[in-house]
């Protein structure tokens, strides 16, 4: 994927893409101006790994060499959650997060999954809302214990294919 093409083509990740994903997170978790100590606890105990990739559906996007988009859902029980979505800051305010977005949810709705849920950063609430999800409360952080945004997104519509 070129960055200068506006458009974003994902691919399905392999486990050999884990040290690139693990560098998006966590500049893109670092941009919302979290310390040394949080961003350290980050990268040990959430960052993904070649296991979560390997049990799980993950799929990114790349400029040349370096990871600029990725997303990652694993099974909650009899749900799904969202547990990764980062993009690079280069890629910001283009609406690539959009496009990212949309290829999480047609994913979802091919394989007639209508409903996710996440947490997310405070910074990030005014986006997943234009997306369409809503919050339904906070939760703990499992990083550092503060309160962060839980959200729910629900798309009852069918995936053309399957109507």
């Amino acid at each position: 994927m070129e960055a200068t093409k506006n458009t974003l083509q994902f691919q399905q990740a392999v486990p050999n893409d884990t040290a690139n994903l693990r560098a998006l997170a966590y500049q893109s978790e670092a941009h919302w101006g979290y310390g040394e100590a949080f961003m350290g606890t980050f990268d040990r105990t959430f960052n993904i790994t070649e296991q979560f990739i390997r049990e799980n559906p993950v799929y990114v996007s790349w400029d040349y060499e370096n990871a600029i988009a990725f997303w990652g859902l694993k099974r909650d029980g009899g749900g799904w959650e969202l547990e990764y979505f980062y993009i690079s800051e280069q890629c910001l305010g283009k609406g690539y997060g959009k496009q990212m977005w949309n290829h999480l949810t047609d994913w979802c709705r091919r394989r007639s999954i209508p409903e996710f849920h996440f947490v997310t950063s405070p910074q990030a609430i005014g986006f997943y809302e234009k997306m369409g999800a809503k919050q339904d409360g906070m939760w703990r952080s499992s990083i550092d214990g503060r309160p962060i945004p839980h959200f729910i997104y629900n798309d009852k519509k069918p995936h053309p294919s399957k109507t």
